[in-house]
């Protein structure tokens, strides 16, 4: 990005000092940004097939026999997906960006004021958040109510490089001044720090999980205390769309500075086939001889920001 503005600086000093120069009339352009982005709440929703805790071997060595004294838990058969929800206040963060664009018809035909262009823009939106889950499905219910003193998610920094195609409509007039509006679609390579942490109570007393079992004592004792973690980063590519709106000041026929203005709305962010780092204290998995790996997904609401920015467009 630095070297984008440098030519951009270096050609409107050639412009300002050498006003001989021939006029733009090739149609193309190339635009610099910078600004910053403001990104509404996000809403998070985990999913894992891990089972209820008396079914962990690590935990309850005893998990095949839970179905005889708890008909309603079977430790043996299909996993279910047990969830948890969660959600984060708003964030802002930087905004920058560069963009080629084309004129295809003179100025003086009927779309003389329609342009095209291919941007690209990065975005850094720093959440920085740990919340309190919630809400939550299955077995998670219990173990939110009852025995965890901790049980948190951390969203840090949503980041993402983005690839648009815009067109534009500009509002000439006898002024310097040119508003406009305008319509992008185009793909965002997302990128998210995320963790979480859920710690049970220490005092085995405290421990509902095992009621009803003959040794709910020792799965009491095995579970107080346990801590379920961890702090990776999230990857997906999202599509969307966007509403650009601004206004450009003319210096001469081939320089501006405007300011730009951005509502970008992408789908639901997502990723799948996670491992944790700690589950109960133990490794990821349900059995000793590592038969029932549990992995868990991240999904949030669709992501979005507004964007305002400076932008300077030399033509060609």
């Amino acid at each position: 990005m630095s070297r984008l503005y440098a030519v951009v600086t270096i050609t409107i000093l050639v412009r300002i000092f050498t006003p001989g120069l021939a006029q733009a009339d090739s149609g193309l352009y190339l635009s610099g940004e910078l600004g910053a982005n403001f990104a509404p709440g996000l809403d998070l929703v985990g999913d894992a097939n891990d089972r209820a805790s008396v079914c962990d071997e690590f935990i309850n060595p005893d998990y095949q026999s839970v179905s005889k004294h708890l008909p309603g838990i079977d430790c043996t058969g299909p996993r279910p997906f047990e969830t948890w929800m969660n959600d984060f206040k708003a964030a802002e963060g930087i905004l920058a960006g560069g963009a080629l664009g084309y004129r295809p018809w003179e100025p003086s035909s009927v779309w003389g004021n329609v342009r095209l262009e291919l941007e690209y823009f990065y975005r850094e939106s720093a959440y920085n958040e740990t919340a309190d889950a919630t809400g939550a499905t299955g077995a998670n219910v219990d173990k939110l109510a009852r025995e965890l003193i901790t049980g948190t998610d951390r969203v840090d920094s949503v980041t993402s490089h983005n690839l648009f195609g815009n067109l534009y409509f500009d509002f000439a007039n006898s002024s310097r001044f040119t508003p406009y509006i305008g319509f992008g679609v185009g793909v965002g390579f997302t990128d998210m720090g995320y963790g979480y942490l859920w710690e049970r109570n220490a005092d085995p007393t405290a421990i509902a999980t095992g009621e009803g079992l003959p040794n709910a004592d020792v799965i009491r004792r095995n579970l107080a205390g346990t801590v379920s973690s961890h702090h990776t980063g999230l990857a997906d590519t999202l599509f969307g769309y966007q509403v650009l709106f601004g206004l450009d000041y003319a210096f001469t026929e081939s320089m501006s500075l405007g300011v730009k203005g951005r509502w970008v709305d992408f789908g639901p962010f997502r990723e799948d086939g996670l491992a944790g780092d700690l589950l109960r204290s133990h490794e990821a998995n349900l059995r000793l001889d590592g038969s029932e790996p549990v992995s868990y997904g991240i999904e949030t609401s669709d992501v979005k920001m507004f964007g305002v920015s400076l932008n300077l467009k030399y033509s060609f």
